[in-house]
């Protein structure tokens, strides 16, 4: 997740990027809206909820960014990819028996090989998800890398037809959704056979991560015109920036609205992890990129985040299941103010440890 050369606007949409992760690893706030009588301020959570929707794009975003503007050796890359892997299943069996302890259940062979090959929700296994979608950007990468290179039409074609197999598909089935209550009759979806074989990112909801080609290769192409948009100036940049957000959180809130209102009805749509691949998540990372282009500084802080994002990633569900169940026991703490502070506590802990880590010889290789 970080990068040998350091861009300061990079640091900065790193560091934010694993602050939402965390922060949402680690919910505290109520901000169910499923049921008649909940409260305003579950509304408004809600609302604010929408933003953490970009914490792993903004991750594919940046890694196109860097990847698509150096250097390209295939001998490095593919040892990237097979330590990525490795990474998983090392970590995943760490883990696994950390969890299991914390939770006082008796440790169990069987369990700790199968949890991160099963990705087993109960042992907070799921996390390794982002992974598996990385290696499959890398593994595409050397040749999105030469068409990138050699033909810039043809690297906007991808991107175009990557975002209507994926976000024009997404967003294709949530008009059907809404045209079917509008007109109070059922319209169906766009998963038909004979739709879903023209297009090479089809996946079964919320297994697909076809998505993350467009912010991974959007990070690309918008370096070629980083100078075009700090043409504009600081105040406009910032002004749109701001405004994009506020209206695309808007957007994501009230999808979310209708999900759970209409088609889950008795849960709340999970504004984060299915609001992904909808056009309000991509247009906020956008927006997120060109705010953090008016970051210049080098604070030591957002540096540190940033080079140990990996680091934070791998470790940071050990803090939180550590303290998390006392914390719910804590009526006074489960509120979204605290929630930031205890992010940040998460990760003013992992910090260290990750640094700690890359010290020593055999272990520097695990973060």
């Amino acid at each position: 997740m970080s990068a040998k050369k350091r861009f300061s606007h990079v640091d900065l949409i790193e560091s934010i990027a694993i602050f939402f992760v965390v922060f949402y690893h680690c919910t505290l706030y109520p901000s169910d809206v499923a049921s008649a009588d909940a409260p305003p301020l579950h509304y408004v959570l809600y609302f604010c909820r929408t933003i953490f929707s970009t914490c792993v794009p903004l991750f594919f975003f940046v890694n196109g960014y860097l990847l698509f503007n150096r250097s390209f050796n295939l001998q490095k890359h593919i040892k990237k990819i097979l330590r990525l892997v490795l990474l998983v299943f090392v970590w995943g069996f760490l883990l696994m028996p950390i969890f299991m302890l914390i939770a006082g259940e008796p440790l169990n062979l069987e369990t700790i090989f199968k949890g991160p090959l099963t990705l087993n929700i109960n042992w907070s296994m799921t996390f390794f998800w982002y992974l598996g979608a990385l290696v499959g950007l890398y593994i595409l990468f050397p040749a999105l890398k030469a068409l990138y290179d050699k033909s810039e039409k043809g690297f906007v074609f991808f991107i175009v037809a990557v975002a209507i197999c994926t976000f024009g598909f997404v967003l294709g089935n949530q008009v059907m959704s809404i045209l079917s209550k509008a007109t109070n009759q059922e319209l169906g979806d766009l998963n038909y056979p004979g739709l879903t074989m023209f297009n090479p990112f089809y996946g079964e909801p919320g297994r697909s991560a076809g998505y993350s080609f467009v912010y991974f290769c959007v990070g690309g192409l918008i370096y070629k015109y980083e100078d075009k948009i700090l043409a504009f100036s600081k105040a406009k940049r910032n002004l749109i920036g701001a405004a994009g957000i506020l209206l695309s959180c808007t957007g994501q809130f009230f999808l979310g609205l209708f999900f759970t209102k209409n088609i889950l009805v008795t849960e709340t749509w999970d504004v984060v992890f299915s609001g992904y691949d909808t056009i309000f998540t991509f247009c906020n990372v956008i927006c997120i990129y060109v705010l953090s282009l008016s970051y210049t500084k080098d604070f030591r802080v957002v540096k540190s985040i940033s080079a140990n994002t990996l680091g934070i990633y791998f470790l940071h569900m050990i803090p939180i299941r550590l303290t998390m169940p006392w914390i719910l026991q804590q009526e006074a703490l489960c509120n979204f103010p605290f929630n930031i502070l205890y992010a940040f506590l998460v990760i003013a802990v992992c910090v260290p440890v990750s640094m700690l880590l890359k010290k020593i010889p055999v272990l520097r290789n695990l973060v």
